[in-house]
């Protein structure tokens, strides 16, 4: 049987946040963030334009897009989004928000 999957809608600036914490700074700390939905999330932060225009900076920043991610990938963004700042003692991710009432709500 499939598992279950949650759409969740996101800005690209979202989609480098959740990027750099649980890729970027991870270095190992929590696994599970090799799976489709992280190669999913790192091939649309690939299509940044090379231009330094703000103008389409912006825009692609801007740019929402949905993704699907199972229960355990939501779970582990939002270990990621606390868990890794906590370890490097910076301000958590305002996306974080985004993913905890849901991993919350299932326990």
């Amino acid at each position: 049987m499939a598992e279950e999957k949650q759409k969740i809608d996101l800005s690209m600036y979202g989609v480098a946040e959740i990027i750099k914490w649980c890729i970027t700074r991870n270095n190992g700390r929590i696994p599970g963030t090799d799976t489709a939905a992280f190669k999913t999330l790192q091939a649309a932060l690939a299509e940044k334009p090379a231009t330094g225009d703000y103008f389409t900076l912006d825009q692609f920043w801007k740019t929402r897009r949905v993704f699907e991610f199972t229960q355990d990938e939501v779970a582990t963004i939002d270990r990621c989004l606390y868990d890794i700042p906590n370890f490097d003692g910076a301000q958590l991710p305002q996306i974080r928000y985004k993913f905890w009432p849901a991993t919350v709500c299932q326990s």
